[in-house]
């Protein structure tokens, strides 16, 4: 005799072929992601279609992925779209997708998506309401959001929501990121995709993402507050508080797209280092507005794989620029004669290891000497 449905039931635990059953009675709706969807192009369940179909057949993106959102690895991987439970008492949420982990013929590990697409964004209310259903009816652990919205890091969140329940997670990613990944894994480094059909398989994937069609984009333009927290600076006058939240918005997605194209660019994943892990975004703002409105500007850090020193970005309201700067400070324990002669040679093998940029700032290059005089 069949077991009625009647949640809560416990998913993460549920052996899968209870879970198969469900969905063969029409208790849960899912439908299989499929790399080559019949949703309309750019739709939001197309998106997670594509992308959750990418995670299953590209080995290497599935691991980057399951990194970004802490899934447990091992065992079988099984991607659905188009999620939604049958009781009106408690199916009244859609997901646009679910992965979950299956050992041993149960399932592991599972982690709900919902997806937004060029013109989508996340609104607070939704996500809580969709956190508040997961845990309480179906016992899942994970939420992930995925949408145009800048992010700097995985635990960091676009919107702002109430505490989470124990022992619940709540991840965003961004498309940005999301492509970055993708770039990093097809460029010609040591984290290469290594099966050849599943390389041409990424491809596409990037490619659906990176079409104009879709609409994808990184950012582009800040937004107005920018310009407004210019003019009241060169004036004198105090900024209002909403231009200086949407000048403190443009910069935090402005230096988390920066990182990602450095990245593509270098082959190689670059972060910002300015924000604390697991802060909010209220408080990043917070932090970031009272530094703009004490001194005038606004900085990052960009930690570069590989490389002495962080890069470091400032932006400066009051002069109207923009400055990126380096720097590397030759051992201590040498006389000033030694440390030019450590330059000299660290700008030799710069110009032997790549002689096309050194060449372009030929000319520019100076070394100033100053002697430490103590009193």
């Amino acid at each position: 005799m069949k077991k009625p449905f009647s949640p809560p039931i416990k998913l993460e635990g549920m052996p899968i072929e209870r879970f198969m059953e469900h969905i063969h009675d029409g208790d849960i709706h899912a439908q299989p992601a499929r790399l080559i969807p019949t949703y309309k192009t750019g739709d939001e369940l197309a998106l997670a279609s594509i992308f959750l179909s990418g995670m299953k057949l590209v080995k290497e993106f599935r691991e980057k992925i399951c990194n970004e959102i802490k899934f447990k690895k091992g065992g079988k991987q099984l991607f659905f779209t188009e999620v939604v439970f049958s009781h009106k008492e408690y199916g009244d949420c859609r997901f646009d997708g679910l992965m979950i982990s299956v050992v041993s013929g149960k399932i592991k590990d599972s982690v709900f998506f919902e997806f937004k697409g060029k013109n989508g964004t996340l609104e607070s209310d939704q996500i809580e309401r969709y956190v508040k259903f997961v845990k309480k009816n179906y016992g899942a652990s994970k939420l992930a959001t995925v949408s145009t919205e800048y992010v700097a890091d995985s635990t960091q969140r676009p919107y702002n929501i109430g505490a989470l329940p124990k022992g619940f997670e709540v991840y965003h990613l961004s498309w940005s990121h999301i492509k970055t990944i993708a770039h990093l894994l097809l460029f010609n480094n040591d984290e290469n995709v290594e099966d050849e059909d599943q390389v041409e398989i990424l491809r596409e994937v990037l490619n659906y993402f990176e079409s104009d069609a879709i609409g994808l984009k990184g950012y582009t333009q800040m937004k107005s507050g920018w310009k407004s927290v210019i003019e009241a600076i060169k004036t004198g006058v105090k900024p209002n508080p909403e231009a200086i939240e949407e000048a403190v918005q443009s910069w935090l997605e402005e230096q988390t797209d920066m990182a990602h194209i450095l990245s593509q660019e270098l082959g190689a994943m670059v972060m910002t280092s300015s924000v604390k892990k697991d802060q909010s975004l209220k408080a990043r703002l917070k932090s970031e507005s009272q530094a703009l409105l004490k001194s005038d500007m606004l900085s990052f850090n960009l930690q570069v794989k590989g490389v002495a020193s962080e890069v470091k970005v400032d932006a400066n309201f009051r002069n109207e620029t923009v400055s990126m700067s380096y720097s590397l400070s030759p051992p201590t324990d040498r006389g000033n004669s030694a440390r030019v002669t450590y330059i000299e040679k660290e700008l030799q093998r710069c110009e032997k290891n790549n002689p096309e940029a050194m060449e372009v700032i030929d000319g520019d290059v100076f070394v100033d000497v100053q002697e430490e005089v103590k009193f």
